[in-house]
């Protein structure tokens, strides 16, 4: 460990620490002493802000190692390394590389593998807690401090994905293998004016309530889809449910990530809970149409002598259900 911290400036020639960026760094050297690591890390990124230098540089390294933020640090020693050579400080560049050295193996690092195929896609980005990853990092392990970090990777006309990475403060080392982005579908088409006319049921003259018997009917059959549908939805529901059991399966899935079966199979199991999902709000709305319809036929009086036309528009906009007509 650096025994005590350097001051700003090393010569003797250096007039006193009167300026804001010495004010401000004496500030963060108190607030270090009383192990009040977050703010005075704050401090000395100020004090570097206002006048950088080496001294301040390998301060907040210091700072920043004693906080847990190794992968931080550790960037951080580099550049005040770097810093000091140019000053000419030899001491501080010493101290400052000898600290990178002795945290380069405690650093964690996170690999991210792409496949050749997302490397050829036009406009294909990778991005990590939201700042994009240069091309030359894939492959090859990146520093990273410890605690969770957000992958997202996107191509124009492909579906974008996303996956969260969670490391140990110390020593982990952990790879992401992006999948091949799927196609985007294609846009919907705009919702034509009036949705497509069922054919008018016909009229009888049977004496007494045909047209509330043709209501009943189209209720039956309005109500078998429903049910046809609530079979479907809960067949693809366990197997989503399946999929993602499969993903936890073996350790492929762990509160840490996935390896590439666990994503693979995750994937699916998001896919197929989306088509369950939809599946079961389409057998409501089937539902919601048949109760209608028999509660409009239990309104219909028991003496015509004539059955009416009938006329029913059901229109499915989103998880609403219109009903118009004549009865």
């Amino acid at each position: 460990m650096l025994v005590g911290l350097p001051a700003r400036h090393a010569s003797a020639d250096d007039p006193p620490p009167v300026s804001q960026a010495d004010e401000t760094f004496l500030a963060g050297r108190a607030l270090l002493k009383d192990k009040r690591y977050a703010e005075a890390c704050s401090k000395f990124q100020q004090s570097q802000a206002e006048d950088p230098a080496s001294g301040t540089l390998l301060a907040l390294a210091y700072c920043q190692e004693l906080s847990g933020l190794l992968a931080t640090s550790w960037s951080s020693y580099l550049a005040a390394a770097q810093l000091a050579e140019r000053e000419g400080h030899a001491d501080r560049q010493t101290a400052a590389t000898e600290r990178a050295r002795a945290l380069a193996a405690r650093v964690s690092s996170v690999t991210v593998s792409v496949p050749p195929e997302l490397l050829e896609l036009p406009g294909f980005h990778v991005s990590r807690d939201g700042a994009e990853l240069e091309r030359a990092s894939f492959g090859v392990p990146i520093p990273m401090d410890g605690g969770s970090h957000a992958f997202v990777a996107t191509a124009p006309g492909r579906v974008s994905w996303s996956n969260t990475v969670t490391l140990r403060a110390e020593g982990d080392q952990k790879t992401l293998v992006l999948p091949v982005l799927d196609s985007a579908p294609p846009a919907p088409r705009p919702a034509p004016k009036e949705s497509p006319k069922l054919a008018p049921l016909p009229a009888t003259d049977s004496g007494r309530g045909d047209s509330s018997l043709a209501l009943k009917r189209a209720s039956l059959v309005l109500a078998a889809g429903s049910v046809v549908g609530l079979c479907l939805g809960t067949a693809f529901a366990l197997s989503a449910k399946s999929e993602n059991d499969e993903s936890n399966a073996d350790g492929h899935c762990d509160n840490t990530g996935c390896d590439p079966r666990g994503v693979e199979a995750r994937n699916d199991a998001l896919s197929t809970a989306r088509v369950s999902t939809w599946t079961f709000v389409a057998s409501g709305a089937l539902a919601a149409a048949s109760i209608t319809l028999y509660l409009e036929a239990l309104r219909r009086p028991t003496g015509e002598k004539r059955a009416e036309a009938v006329r029913t528009r059901v229109s499915l906009a989103g998880s609403r259900l219109l009903f118009s007509g004549s009865f």
